[in-house]
């Protein structure tokens, strides 16, 4: 029985659509509607935090051995899928799975694993009030997600007290 070309050139055109459909919709190109990658990230958004002028500390090892080591499902460690390593504001966001919990990609979840309050009244126990007030940056534009804001790599976070 010989196949006539036709139906070879049909399975081929068959084939190449649907190659072409998988390769599209492949979970490591897509994205859900909240804009959350669904694939594995290792990303490196940078913090600053001022007070009244002088900048704050961020140790190394927040989400390992300083703070709340949570989540180790997500980022496949035994660490937080967002931590420290450095004393240098590189936050590290190392997740096997950010479409689980997105929040977990989040300054405000950073500040969560950190065990620190922060959200758009306070950062640490400074709170909006006659004394001062809290503003963030975001790549060099005010921002007004506070502990909502999702980081990406290579942000550069700024929150300022004055």
């Amino acid at each position: 029985m010989k196949i006539k070309p036709i139906y070879i050139a049909i399975i081929v055109v068959v084939a190449v659509f649907i190659g072409f459909i998988l390769l599209i919709k492949s979970p490591s190109q897509s994205k859900n509607t909240s804009g959350v990658p669904q694939q594995p990230i290792h990303w490196h958004p940078k913090l600053k935090i001022t007070i009244k002028g002088e900048e704050q500390f961020i140790p190394p090892n927040i989400g390992i051995s300083i703070g709340n080591n949570m989540d180790n499902q997500i980022s496949g460690m035994r660490m937080s899928p967002i931590h420290t390593h450095e004393n240098d504001g590189t936050i590290h966001l190392e997740n096997n799975k950010p479409w689980i919990k997105p929040e977990t990609l989040t300054l405000g979840y950073f500040f969560k694993v950190w065990g620190k309050n922060f959200n758009s009244s306070c950062i640490f126990e400074y709170c909006n009030n006659e004394n001062g007030t809290s503003t963030m940056t975001a790549n060099g534009k005010p921002n007004l997600e506070f502990e909502k804001f999702i980081m990406h790599d290579k942000d550069e976070i700024i929150i300022e007290y004055t």
